[in-house]
C-alpha cells in the first residue's frame, strides 16, 4: 500500500499528526513499538464493546492495566514494566546521572501521565526561545475540547478541575476553588472554614502550606487547581440551552481512585488511544502497526524509507516508504532514531542532534509524618484523588518554580510507607550499613505474621491509612538544558545520556530543596528526599518524568535540529543556512529546547498542531 505519510509513535505528537492527516484524507501508516492497554471493567450503561470487537477483528494486541490496589498489585505492576517484559508499558531508562520514566503503548505518554494540561509561563518559553503563544495554546485546547454543542466530535474532551472529594454541583471556576472554605481574615493555618472539608486533603494542605511559606519568605505564591484531561461529572452542562456534557455521554467520571499513572479502571481519562480509535483507526487508508520499533530513516528520491523491526506481522526487519515522515517517538525514541540515521549516513543531520536535553526541573520529595500544631495527625491521604490536583507557582531567585501535590497509587502504599519509615529511621543521609540496620528494625516482613487487634488502629491498616500523614511533592523548574543524548555502549548502539558538568551541581536543586523543607515544616512534617537523590547506592540521581530536548528547535543546523515548525534541517549544507530536509518533521517533546517548568503535554500539543498545520498547507 502507498502511504502519504508515516507517523512514528502514537503519543501527543503522533496522535495529533495522525488525526490531522486523516482528516485531510491522507493515507497514513502509524508505527508504534508498544501495544494497546485498557481497563477490563465494563461501563454499566454502555452497549457492547466497540473497541474490543475492532481489536479482535484486526488482531490487535491488547493488555490490561495493573489492577490490584494493594501489595499484590506490585506483581501485576512488575509484569507491565518493559525492562522485565518486552512489550511492557513502563520503560525505566537508567543512566549515570539521571533515570527517565517513559511509556510504550498505543497512546504513548498519555497512558501513564497525570492528565495535567496547562500552559507554561511566557517567561519560561522566552528563556529558551520557544515561539509558542496564547493563540497556539488556544488552538491546542480547541483541538482537545471541540466546539460547544458538539461533544461527540471533540478529539479528547473537556479539561476539568478535580480538587474536591466529590464532583461539585455547579460549574466552578479556578477562582471558586481557590476561595472554597477560606476565611482570609485569619492566619494561614486557621483560614479553613467548614466548607473546606470538601477539598481533597492534600489539595487543601498544599494551599494552607503555601500561604504560610509565602508569608514567612516574603515570596508571592499562587495556589490553583490544575486543569486535568479527564471526565468529571458535568451533568449541569447538559441543560436545554447548552446540551454539553462529556460524563453523561461516556457514562463515567473520575472516582478519585488515585491511580491515573497506572490506568483508570472507570475509564475516565482522555487517553490518546481513545482519540485514535474514535478519529483515526476506523477510517479507510489508515494503518496501525503496533509492536514495531523503528530503527532508522533513509532519505530516498521523493521521500524516506522508514526501517523497523516488525513483530506485529512477524516479518522481522522491513521498511515502508512515504514522502512525509513525522517522528513522534518521544525524547529518547526520536533522538535515538535520528542518531542512528546520522551514524549510518542515511540522513544528513547537524551537530546539534542530541543536545539541549532538559530535565524540566523535575524533582520529587516527601513531607513525612505531617502534624497539626497540637501534634495530632494532619491528614493528607496521598492515595486519594487524581495523581496531581493542584499547584503552587512562584518566581524564586530568578527562576520559575511549580510545586504540585502528587498522589501515590494505593498498590504502592505499603512499599512507600515502609520505605519512608526505613529512610526516616536511618537518618537524613544514611550509608549502606545504616540503611540495612533500619530495614531490620522496621521488620519489612511483619505482615506475614500479623494478628488482628481491634483496639489498635495501626493493625491491618488500609492503604489510605498507610500514607495518611505523607505528602508527596512533584516539582518542576528551569534547569540549564546542558544534557546530551548519544549512542554508546559495547556495540555503540545503546542510547546514553550525560552532562559535562554534573547535573546535581546545578543550583536549582538546592533552591527547590530549601523551598520543600519550608513546605514540609509548614505541614508539621519531616522532609525526606527520594532515595535516588540521597545517593544511597552511589552518586545523586534525578528521576525524570518530563524529559525535553535532544532534537531542539534552532535557527540553523548549527544550533538546532528543527526549525520552529518541526522541519528537520539539512546538516550537509553550509553553516548558517536554513535548508530543510523536505517532508521530515519531529513533533514531540524532543523539539522543546529547554525547561518549561510545567507539565509539557499541552505545550507539545500546541507545538505539534502548529507544525502539522504548516505541513498540510
Amino acid at each position: 500500500m502507498a502511504f502519504d505519510a508515516i507517523v512514528i509513535g502514537t503519543g501527543f505528537g503522533g496522535t495529533i499528526a495522525a488525526v490531522q492527516l486523516a482528516a485531510k484524507g491522507k493515507a497514513v501508516l502509524l508505527l508504534e513499538r508498544g501495544t494497546f492497554w485498557r481497563s477490563p471493567d465494563p461501563i454499566g450503561l454502555n452497549v457492547g464493546d466497540p473497541f474490543g470487537d475492532w481489536a479482535k477483528q484486526n488482531n490487535m494486541p491488547v493488555q490490561y492495566w495493573p489492577r490490584p490496589d494493594h501489595r499484590k498489585g506490585l506483581t501485576d505492576f512488575a509484569a507491565a514494566v518493559r525492562n522485565l517484559h518486552k512489550f511492557g508499558l513502563y520503560q525505566y531508562s537508567v543512566f549515570n546521572q539521571a533515570d527517565i520514566l517513559s511509556a510504550s503503548g498505543v497512546g504513548g505518554g498519555s497512558l501513564i501521565y497525570s492528565n495535567v494540561s496547562i500552559p507554561s509561563v511566557k517567561e519560561a518559553r522566552d528563556r529558551i526561545g520557544l515561539n509558542i503563544g496564547d493563540a497556539d495554546y488556544d488552538a491546542a485546547r480547541q483541538w482537545m475540547e471541540g466546539p460547544h454543542n458538539d461533544r461527540k466530535n471533540a478529539n479528547r474532551g473537556w479539561l476539568n478541575y478535580v480538587v474536591t472529594k466529590i464532583p461539585m454541583g455547579k460549574e466552578m471556576t479556578a477562582a471558586d476553588f481557590v476561595s472554597l472554605g477560606v476565611d482570609p481574615a485569619k492566619p494561614p493555618l486557621e483560614q479553613d472554614k467548614d466548607e473546606a472539608y470538601l477539598l481533597l486533603d492534600r489539595s487543601r494542605v498544599l494551599r494552607m502550606a503555601a500561604k504560610q511559606v509565602s508569608q514567612k519568605l516574603g515570596v508571592p505564591m499562587e495556589w490553583n487547581p490544575l486543569e486535568l484531561s479527564l471526565l468529571e461529572y458535568d451533568g449541569y452542562k447538559n441543560t436545554a440551552a447548552v446540551k454539553d456534557s462529556d460524563s453523561l455521554l461516556a457514562h463515567t467520571h473520575c472516582e478519585r481512585q488515585g491511580r491515573c499513572i497506572l490506568g483508570c479502571l472507570p475509564q475516565a481519562r482522555h487517553t490518546l488511544n481513545k482519540t485514535l480509535f474514535k478519529k483515526v483507526l476506523q477510517k479507510p487508508g489508515v494503518t496501525l502497526m503496533p509492536r514495531c520499533k523503528v530503527l532508522q530513516i533513509k532519505q530516498k528520491p521523493g521521500g524516506y524509507d522508514v526501517i523497523f523491526d516488525d513483530e506485529f506481522t512477524g516479518k522481522g526487519t522491513t521498511s515502508a516508504f512515504a514522502p512525509k515522515v513525522f517522528l513522534a517517538g518521544g525524547v529518547l525514541g526520536s533522538t535515538e532514531i535520528l542518531l542512528r540515521s546520522a551514524r549510518e549516513k542515511t540522513l544528513p543531520l547537524g551537530q546539534a542532534l542530541g543536545t539541549k536535553f532538559s530535565t524540566n526541573g523535575d524533582f520529587g520529595a516527601f513531607a513525612y509524618k505531617t502534624t497539626k500544631p497540637d501534634k495530632s495527625v494532619l491528614p493528607c491521604y496521598t492515595t486519594r484523588g487524581p495523581i496531581n490536583t493542584s499547584h503552587v507557582s512562584l518566581s524564586f531567585k530568578g527562576r520559575f518554580i511549580r510545586i504540585e501535590d502528587c498522589g501515590v497509587p494505593a498498590l504502592f502504599a505499603e512499599f512507600v510507607g515502609k520505605g519512608l519509615e526505613v529512610l526516616d529511621g536511618a537518618g537524613a543521609s544514611p550509608n549502606f550499613f545504616q540503611l540495612m540496620s533500619a530495614t531490620w528494625q522496621a521488620n519489612v516482613g511483619e505482615h506475614l505474621f500479623e494478628i488482628p487487634n481491634t483496639v489498635d488502629p495501626k493493625s491491618f491498616q488500609t492503604e489510605a491509612e498507610m500514607l495518611v500523614d505523607t505528602f508527596f511533592f512533584n516539582v518542576m523548574g528551569q534547569d540549564d538544558a546542558t544534557g546530551r543524548i548519544k549512542l554508546s555502549g559495547i556495540d555503540g548502539d545503546q542510547i546514553d545520556l550525560g552532562w559535562e558538568q554534573p547535573i546535581a551541581q546545578q543550583k536549582l536543586w538546592a533552591d527547590i530543596e530549601m523551598l520543600l523543607r519550608e513546605f514540609s515544616s509548614a505541614m508539621g512534617g519531616r522532609y525526606i528526599d527520594l532515595p535516588t537523590w540521597q545517593g544511597l547506592l552511589g552518586k545523586k540521581k534525578l528521576v525524570i518524568v518530563h524529559p525535553l530536548g535532544g532534537c531542539p528547535i534552532g535557527n540553523t543546523h548549527e544550533d538546532g535540529v528543527v526549525n520552529e515548525f518541526g522541519q528537520v534541517f539539512d546538516g550537509s549544507k553550509p553553516a548558517a543556512t536554513k535548508t530543510l530536509l523536505p517532508g521530515l518533521y519531529v513533533v514531540d517533546g524532543a523539539v522543546i529546547p529547554g525547561a518549561l517548568a510545567a507539565n509539557p503535554s499541552l505545550t507539545i500539543s500546541a507545538q505539534t498542531l502548529k507544525a502539522v498545520t504548516k505541513a498540510l498547507t
